[in-house]
């Protein structure tokens, strides 16, 4: 009997049949599936802090530019400030007559140590009228002349009068500004100084002429008169003061005077 053919093939090894499997799975691609790029975590890392400072450059540059816009408003009001103050400077310079300057007193010449005050009528501060006449009796009276209200050495004065009001009052002695402004412009520095004391409007100069403080054409010899409590009479003349010295001399004057 003839031997039998066999059916089929003898299997391959196992090695074989594990070649197959992966020559038979698909290649892998270098992206993600759907075309989606995923990135490494190196990379999220980087771009963050990319953005970040990104962020901060920009806050710098919108801060810088804030700031910038903030400061030129205050730039302009300094500016406009200091222009101001030069502009008054020269207001009170003009006004201002030297110590050394011919006084014009008029027909009836200037008061002297002595003579009471004259009957003179002036409107004040707040348009009211004052007769002069009636300013000195049982207290006494400090008046003081300056310039231009509102300028540099004569706010220097007048606040140095606010600042030694009390005690000049001790003594028993109001105090009275006077030069040739308006009552408006007399209210306003007040208001503005906050001044204790009323402001005497002499645009005429009748009253600065008798006390011998007006200079043609139109000036005024900083200064003060006091006038005595009880007799009302002239006790001290001084002209062409200093600003920050005048208010503190009154003073000075009045405790040697009352001893």
């Amino acid at each position: 009997m003839a031997p039998k053919k066999p059916t089929s093939e003898a299997p391959p090894p196992p090695s074989s049949r594990r070649s197959a499997r992966i020559a038979e799975q698909p290649k892998s691609t270098s992206g993600p599936a759907n075309g989606v790029k995923v990135n490494s975590k190196k990379e999220v890392n980087s771009k963050k802090r990319s953005a970040e400072n990104d962020a901060s450059s920009d806050n710098k540059k919108a801060k810088a530019t804030t700031t910038s816009k903030a400061s030129e408003p205050k730039s302009k009001e300094a500016t406009s400030k200091k222009a101001d103050t030069k502009s008054k400077e020269k207001e009170e310079k003009k006004a201002e007559a030297p110590a050394s300057a011919k006084a014009d007193t008029g027909s009836k010449g200037a008061l002297k140590l002595g003579d009471k005050l004259p009957k003179i009528t002036l409107k004040d501060n707040e348009g009211d009228d004052v007769d002069v006449s009636q300013l000195a009796g049982e207290k006494g009276v400090v008046v003081f002349l300056y310039p231009k209200a509102d300028t540099p050495g004569c706010t220097t004065q007048a606040c140095g009068y606010r600042d030694n009001y009390d005690q000049i009052k001790e003594f028993g002695y109001d105090i009275y500004g006077l030069s040739k402004d308006k009552s408006e412009a007399q209210q306003k520095w007040i208001n503005k100084k906050g001044l204790t004391y009323k402001l005497l409007c002499d645009p005429e100069s009748k009253f600065i002429k008798r006390l011998g403080a007006f200079v043609q054409p139109n000036n005024t010899k900083r200064s003060h008169f006091i006038f005595e409590k009880g007799t009302g009479k002239l006790v001290d003349i001084a002209l062409g003061v200093k600003p920050a010295d005048d208010p503190t001399n009154v003073l000075k004057f009045l405790e040697k005077h009352h001893k």
